[in-house]
């Protein structure tokens, strides 16, 4: 019977342990739900105001994608040119012609850099732009799940009545093992 307290209390111990570590923990991935994006997931599902938000930002970052690709794309081309030539201006061996060479490199390349000034600048607007968007949209999840999580808080909080009555009960099981371990 004393064996029989003592596993008893261990196993209730244990699955005590184990509950509270494993909730919250998403089965999925392994990993620990995300639950302001949860709250936020659900209310998008919900709100077609915030869906059409959503699928803003979705649009925004497959068109940005879209026009950097091409741009990045358009600089890689026109670096790899510029190299390749300043490469074979170095070959010539008279150094009037090598100069007049780099002259003409040169002059094209400041010529091609001054066309991409207004890209420049406008990258940087986005870019900037990018960043108060990815600050809204955090603030906007946080608006949307803190008022999720207060009405759980206010609608779920369990009573403490069985918490206490198992409090009694640990402390009768230590009372009975200190009893017979004296």
């Amino acid at each position: 019977m004393k064996k029989y307290f003592k596993w008893a209390a261990l196993a209730a111990l244990v699955l005590i342990s184990v509950i509270t570590l494993t909730s919250g923990i998403d089965k999925r991935s392994g990993g620990y739900k995300d639950l302001v994006d949860e709250f936020y997931g659900q209310a998008v599902k919900q709100n077609s105001n915030l869906e059409s938000i959503e699928d803003g930002i979705t649009a925004f970052y497959k068109k940005r994608e879209d026009a950097l690709e091409k741009y990045n794309s358009f600089t890689s081309y026109n670096s790899r040119y510029y190299a390749d030539a300043r490469s074979h201006a170095n070959t010539i061996p008279d150094a009037a012609t090598k100069q007049r060479a780099a002259d003409l490199v040169n002059k094209s390349e400041a010529a091609y850099l001054s066309k991409l000034s207004n890209w420049q600048t406008s990258i940087t607007s986005l870019n900037s732009k990018e960043r108060e968007l990815k600050s809204l949209h955090e603030l906007l999840k946080l608006a949307i799940a803190t008022p999720v999580l207060e009405n759980y808080q206010q609608n779920n909080l369990p009573d403490n009545g069985k918490l206490n009555e198992a409090n009694g009960d640990l402390q009768q099981l230590i009372d009975k093992i200190k009893a017979i371990t004296k």
